[in-house]
């Protein structure tokens, strides 16, 4: 009497189609289901004051972790602008009315030091009451970072 240590005929072939059943299965799925696109655009909202809109180009260089100094403000007042960059970009800081209205131009520039983290005063211009962003950006950038405030 022989005695068989391995898999019958029947049974290697249904093994065999068994694997490419699940390979055929796993084609099926990759091919339904590629990948997502890249983002053109990320928004990371922090904080209820603090947003940051990151550029597909300019991913490093986005200033992040926008903070001033005070948030209610009055024209004259100097506040500081402070945040997070990689070392060496160069930030500009501007303010942008929250709603409609029209953005300063450049009120700071400044360059981001070796350990990362950035601060530069302003001087709040003559502007309508309101809310307003405080906005930086990486020179060359449209990403930017922000910090709301309150014209008084």
């Amino acid at each position: 009497m022989a005695v068989s240590m391995g898999a019958t005929g029947n049974e290697q072939r249904r093994r065999r189609l068994f694997a490419v059943g699940l390979v055929a299965a796993f084609v099926t799925i990759l091919t339904a289901c590629p990948p997502p696109p890249p983002p053109t655009t990320t928004t990371t909202t922090t904080t209820t004051t603090t947003t940051t809109t990151i550029s597909p180009g300019c991913v490093g260089y986005t200033p992040t972790g926008i903070g001033v100094s005070d948030n209610i403000v009055s024209p004259g007042d100097s506040i500081t602008v402070i945040g997070f960059g990689i070392p060496g970009s160069q930030i500009e800081v501007r303010m942008v009315p929250v709603g409609f209205g029209t953005a300063t131009g450049v009120l700071a520039t400044t360059t981001v030091p070796p350990s990362g983290t950035w601060g530069t005063p302003i001087t709040i211009p003559t502007l309508p009451l309101g809310f307003w962003k405080v906005q930086a950006n990486a020179v060359g950038c449209t990403g930017t970072g922000s910090a709301t405030v309150q014209v008084v």
